[in-house]
């Protein structure tokens, strides 16, 4: 794509300028006039001419970023199922997660038995918001093969991000590693914006070790593989 070259101050102006008559170049109360009616225009366009540069998927922020993702009809606020906090105790790999609750908060329920409710999450992020939107053009494109698949789930969780498992009526999607609180969060608007095709249930697995298989790529019976657990992501539904 070429780059977008924008006149400079002036340059519009002299283009005009050099259309007039010879007649009349010496006219300098008229080339005068000619320069004070042009220059505010040519402060427009110079101005509109701008505009474009801060609607570019890879470099806009804020109001800007929000605006393309609307017309690609995705928005920063989304409603999700959500499940209440777990009870237990900030410490190890869970020493800064925000889902354990001790013992004087309330609201908090075991693990493995957690009822899902309707919450809302929000993304203020303009970095996690721009993968979201990268991969929201895949969708909008119809592009449902497993390359574009694959490309878009990147787009949301980075490079270790995989497609692990395709059947029929069935995609099963890995991000490769640890997500954080608020991106387990935002699972359930991941698969929304996922390119994946009418009709083919979509599932996660959050495991970041080797998949057991056989062959090439698959991890064998001594390399510490971990079969395939796909998990529902209640796109739109908490049941």
């Amino acid at each position: 794509m070429t780059e977008r070259v924008c006149p400079v101050q002036g340059e519009l102006v002299e283009e005009e300028l050099n259309k007039v008559a010879t007649e009349y170049r010496e006219a300098t109360k008229f080339l005068g006039l000619i320069r004070a009616l042009l220059s505010q225009p040519e402060d427009a366009a110079i101005k509109l001419c701008a505009v474009p540069s801060f609607f570019d998927i890879d470099t806009a922020v804020g109001d800007q970023l929000t605006i393309l993702g609307k017309q690609l009809g995705f928005q920063r606020c989304h409603c999700i199922c959500d499940a209440p906090k777990v009870f237990g105790f900030k410490c190890g790999p869970f020493a800064s997660s925000d889902r354990i609750a001790g013992f004087c908060e309330p609201g908090s329920t075991w693990a493995g038995c957690p009822p899902l409710g309707a919450s809302e999450v929000c993304i203020t992020d303009d970095e996690v918001f721009r993968g979201f939107v990268k991969a929201r053009r895949y969708q909008v494109l119809g592009l449902y093969d497993i390359a574009s698949l694959q490309s878009a789930a990147r787009h949301l969780w980075g490079n270790a991000a995989s497609v692990i498992s395709s059947r029929v009526g069935r995609v099963t999607l890995a991000p490769g590693r640890v997500l954080s609180d608020f991106e387990m969060a935002l699972v359930p608007v991941a698969f929304r914006v996922l390119p994946i095709a009418p009709g083919i249930k979509g599932s996660v697995h959050y495991g970041t070790g080797p998949i057991f298989g056989f062959g090439e790529g698959w991890g064998g019976f001594c390399e510490s593989a971990e079969f395939i657990c796909p998990s529902d992501p209640h796109t739109y539904t908490c049941v």
